[in-house]
């Protein structure tokens, strides 16, 4: 066998396997997700569009979307939510209700952002809009549960 057949052929081998992977990520799908986050000028409240991953549960899928949050705008116009470094500790969903531990960073003031509050709002605004089926929200920062007074007379 000629080696320049050989690397066609390997090669289109190649091409193969990257391409069932890439329509098995595909009929896995996508969703269209929200992010609420702050102008670091004005402080202004600006929503980001992005697609996101589906996974196989409703946990999982709630895990991508704090994360992704977590990591920020794609502007570099907007600010984050949280601190940098805050990361997502855990998150369990039960019956209608996430439980969401954040790491203490969270705990820190955005450097011309946000305040802390107004960060963990708006995670949890974000949360109730994108996943219909939530009910209620409870955010924790190291084990803590935080700001849950505040939010329960927002949310009711």
């Amino acid at each position: 066998m000629d080696i320049s057949l050989f690397k066609i052929l390997r090669r289109l081998a190649y091409l193969i396997v990257i391409s069932v992977f890439a329509f098995i990520e595909l009929g896995k799908g996508s969703a269209r997700r929200t992010f609420e986050f702050f102008t670091y000028n004005t402080g202004h409240s600006v929503v980001e569009d992005r697609v996101l991953l589906k996974a196989d549960s409703s946990e999982l899928n709630l895990r991508y979307y704090v994360e992704e949050a977590l990591l920020g705008p794609v502007s570099l116009d907007f600010a984050p939510l949280l601190n940098e470094g805050s990361q997502l500790r855990s998150l369990m969903l039960r019956e209608k209700t996430v439980y969401v531990d954040l790491s203490g960073e969270a705990a820190l003031p955005v450097q011309g952002g946000a305040e802390v509050f107004d960060g963990l709002l708006a995670l949890n605004r974000g949360i109730r809009r994108n996943f219909d089926t939530v009910s209620d929200v409870k955010l924790f920062i190291n084990g803590n549960e935080v700001f849950f007074e505040e939010f329960r007379e927002i949310f009711g």
